[in-house]
């Protein structure tokens, strides 16, 4: 049997495609040709760029309320040497309450200074199906806001032509997301700051079903690469470029890249710097400044067990009522510490 599941995968691989596949006339794929592939020159900069990630925990959840500790951290590098970090913590309090006969998911800020925001518990770019959102699904919204302002503020503190470049993509898929891209991109007009984003993980297909990026790297040269043009986009809410990079010739990873094309940008530099940033063994052709933000940004299991008791000893007497509300919610967790 596991013979003939591995046949059954091998031929499912066979059929490669000719152009990439996007279910969105905005959309025009553009036909895969080993000419489109450049290498990565090294070419002297002294460019500062900026990496920027975030990182969320749920401390304390109920079908109605979700705490959580949302964490960003900036780190800028110059010549490749850190120069800068900066790390944004703060907790979101989010409850569900009634607003014009439907619930709708309040979020108020602690530890910084924002106003409270709210969204519809059946926000159709949120919700997966036709499910309720889960509550705790809007600490990776709130995550990904904090992510492009903090973008947007450090604007201030780079010069003209410098990089700032995000964990992800750049286009809007969430309701308001537009709304911080394009103050973003507004901040980085003034001075012709470049906004790009790197992907950890890529769901591109061909119009055949195969993946794109196993495609490309058996076309690819032996050296650092990356390809373009791939696909052009007239979509208003992703107002970019798509490149895709091989950093490190000895890598065995291949990213997406987005560039917003919002600015002028030289792209042979730009990759220059990424290519020199992209040498540590600990995750060979990925940029280390992107490795450094993760690491910082991220929330261990540890800290967030730690949060958990101090938030549940300053309960005190209300313990035993929250806790039947934090019931509801655990029943997973019980089964997941049973062993056999």
């Amino acid at each position: 049997m596991i013979n003939n599941i591995i046949t059954s995968l091998n031929n499912s691989l066979e059929e490669k495609g000719t152009h990439i596949q996007f279910n969105d006339s905005s959309y025009k794929p553009i036909k895969l040709s080993k000419e489109n592939f450049h290498e990565i020159k090294t070419i002297k900069s002294n460019q500062r760029i900026a990496f920027i990630d975030g990182g969320n925990t749920e401390i304390l959840k109920a079908p109605n309320f979700s705490l959580q500790l949302i964490r960003i951290y900036l780190t800028i590098y110059q010549n490749n040497k850190r120069i800068d970090s900066k790390k944004i913590e703060f907790y979101i309090l989010i409850n569900a309450i009634n607003q014009e006969e439907s619930i709708t998911y309040k979020t108020q800020f602690f530890g910084i200074d924002k106003e409270i925001v709210k969204f519809d518990s059946f926000d159709k770019t949120i919700r997966q199906g036709q499910h309720r959102i889960s509550i705790s699904s809007i600490g990776n919204v709130i995550r990904r806001f904090t992510e492009l302002e903090t973008a947007k503020n450090i604007t201030a503190e780079l010069e003209n032509n410098d990089i700032i470049i995000l964990d992800g993509d750049l286009k809007s898929s969430i309701t308001n997301e537009i709304d911080y891209l394009n103050r973003l991109y507004e901040k980085a007009i003034k001075k012709n700051i470049t906004i790009a984003a790197i992907s950890k993980t890529s769901e591109l297909f061909t119009e055949k079903g195969n993946a794109l990026i196993p495609i490309l790297n058996e076309l690819s040269p032996k050296e650092e690469w990356y390809y373009h043009p791939l696909v052009k986009i007239e979509n208003q809410n992703h107002k970019a470029d798509i490149y895709i990079l091989k950093l490190n010739k000895n890598s065995k990873h291949t990213f997406k890249f987005e560039i917003s094309n919002k600015t002028k940008y030289k792209i042979d530099e730009i990759l220059s710097i990424l290519k020199e940033n992209s040498k540590d063994p600990v995750f060979l052709g990925y940029p280390y400044g992107l490795i450094e933000a993760d690491n910082f940004a991220r929330v261990s299991n540890k800290e967030k067990d730690y949060l958990m008791t101090i938030f549940l000893t300053k309960l005190g007497k209300n313990n035993e009522k929250i806790a039947q509300y934090l019931n509801t919610s655990n029943s997973h967790n019980i089964l997941d510490s049973i062993s056999y």
